[in-house]
């Protein structure tokens, strides 16, 4: 079975709208694929859609230079999305006026440094840890789903802001 079809059958289990669905079913390039894994972010973290394991049989080698890792370590400059899945560990660093969306799930432990007047934007969850770092004029706004851990450290006239959101996922 196609790798598509085997996505389609499983969102369609999961809840996946009717667009979206055939959306996924006409994709053939894996690259197509994890770029609307990326648009559809919301719906897949929450569903641990697709899973770690589907994703490191069929995905590894093609979704990293696009900002999705699974149990790798990581070391990454003014990216403007990144994904980190399963036990990822390492360090992301947005400079000058750049802007990063990040997610931290499952057992990552990253650290993000924001410099300058970086603006980075953060959700994390499950039992992932994230140490963020924050100088000059920086702006970081987490988003902190049930289990998650912060060590927040800001100077100078930088800002971290931490949103409770009281819940496992969106």
């Amino acid at each position: 079975m196609k790798i598509s079809k085997e996505l389609a059958k499983e969102a369609k289990c999961k809840g996946i709208c009717k667009s979206w669905l055939a959306e996924l079913k006409g994709l053939e390039d894996k690259k197509q694929m994890v770029h609307m894994y990326l648009k559809g972010i919301d719906f897949c973290l929450s569903n641990d859609y697709p899973s770690n394991e589907y994703i490191r049989a069929n995905f590894k080698g093609v979704m990293e230079s696009l900002g999705v890792f699974l149990d790798d370590r990581i070391v990454l400059v003014n990216i403007a999305k990144c994904v980190s899945l399963g036990s990822t560990k390492g360090s992301i660093e947005i400079t000058g006026f750049g802007c990063s969306e990040i997610f931290v799930k499952h057992t990552s432990e990253l650290t993000i440094i924001a410099k300058d007047d970086a603006f980075i934007m953060v959700d994390v969850f499950d039992d992932a840890i994230i140490n963020i770092q924050a100088h000059d004029r920086a702006k970081v706004c987490v988003n902190r789903y049930m289990g998650a851990t912060i060590v927040p450290y800001e100077n100078d006239c930088s800002v971290i802001k931490i949103v409770e959101k009281i819940k496992k996922t969106y």
